[in-house]
């Protein structure tokens, strides 16, 4: 009697020390059961280890996360890119790195292992910029039509700052002196990593002083991320700031993913800025979802 009042109970679904099993029976589907749980099928196949929802036994004893989950773990396998793993749980491609801190998509490793968010709940991810820096954003109101394209830089020092890169370029005949129209910090000398400077080119919708033809200089807003970035790739925290500051200009100045773009792309026989270890493609990947 004990025994057929456990197989009921086995049947339908038990809990030990918080964890559901449920145990497959004749004609039900992965589809289903995840319906009866409420979970994305997703999830139970992750959790599971099911390449093929389809291939479902009877008395194969599942793991089924709780309704209240918000995430789950997710060890990529071969074959994984993060926009396979994205949309196999049904986010958008930025949702993985962002919160795994992943700065290279393409560097991702088999058996690295991934939080991610079951669809269907919110994920609130750390806000890009500060309310402070949006605020002093919104003080400026970019001129129309003016700015066709982002070019982003890197200082090529390992340490520095705005003040003393203004100081540099006004002494070598700058009139309006630093020559960009943003700087983002590496931590060094008095900034914080990842802070944003907001140059007196842009709050005055001057031309800028990063590019070699007058003409680039009138239609392309520079950014600059201290650091030397042949030897070493630009931090995390300058990766997510810049991600947020041309989201802004994108929309403010109404340009596309394919507008941000590098000094060396745009004069590929002039520089190597901003270096070998910056990633072009990572950061339009970041901005386009």
């Amino acid at each position: 009697m004990i025994k057929l009042i456990l197989v009921g109970i086995l049947a339908l679904g038990f809990s030990l020390h918080g964890q559901v099993t449920h145990v497959v029976r004749k004609n039900e589907t992965l589809g289903g059961i995840a319906k009866r749980y409420g979970v994305p099928t997703s999830a139970i196949q992750s959790i599971n280890g099911i390449s093929n929802p389809n291939l479902l036994f009877v008395g194969k004893k599942l793991q089924i996360p709780s309704g209240e989950s918000k995430q789950i773990s997710y060890t990529i396998k071969k074959g994984d890119s993060l926009g396979s793993i994205a949309n196999r749980f049904g986010e958008k491609q930025s949702v993985p790195p962002a919160i795994n801190n992943i700065s290279r998509p393409d560097l991702i490793k088999i058996g690295q292992k991934l939080i991610i968010p079951l669809k269907g709940t919110t994920h609130k991810a750390s806000p890009l910029l500060t309310s402070k820096v949006i605020s002093s954003l919104n003080k400026t109101r970019p001129r129309s039509g003016q700015w066709k394209r982002i070019v982003i830089h890197h200082s090529a020092t390992p340490v520095d700052d705005a003040l003393n890169m203004h100081r540099v370029h006004k002494a070598r005949g700058m009139k309006n002196g630093l020559a960009y129209h943003f700087v983002i910090s590496n931590g060094s000398r008095k900034a914080y990593d990842g802070e944003i400077y907001i140059g007196g080119r842009w709050v005055g919708q001057l031309d800028g002083g990063h590019m070699k033809k007058l003409s680039d200089n009138k239609s392309s807003i520079g950014i600059c991320l201290i650091g030397n970035f042949e030897l070493r790739a630009p931090t995390e925290k300058q990766l997510k700031s810049l991600e947020g500051l041309c989201e802004f200009l994108m929309k403010k100045c109404g340009l596309s993913p394919s507008q941000v773009m590098t000094h060396k792309v745009h004069h590929p026989n002039h520089t190597v800025c901003p270096g070998k270890f910056f990633s072009l493609s990572a950061i339009r990947k970041r901005i386009s979802s």
